[in-house]
């Protein structure tokens, strides 16, 4: 199955890298850090599946 790390970045095609980030810094009400997946080039941000269903 394809993860969201190995998909390009819909913005600029660029890779995607995995970083976990602090749940608060995404307004949400999430104490641990998630794990979302970033591009190297531009910085756009996706959010994993697993992410989504912690932070919904």
């Amino acid at each position: 199955m394809t993860t969201e790390f190995e998909l390009p970045c819909a913005t600029c095609g660029g890779d995607l890298t995995q970083r976990t980030i602090a749940g608060d810094a995404l307004d949400v009400d999430v104490a641990e850090t998630v794990p979302v997946a970033e591009c190297v080039d531009c910085g756009g941000r996706y959010f994993p599946e697993r992410t989504l269903n912690r932070v919904s």
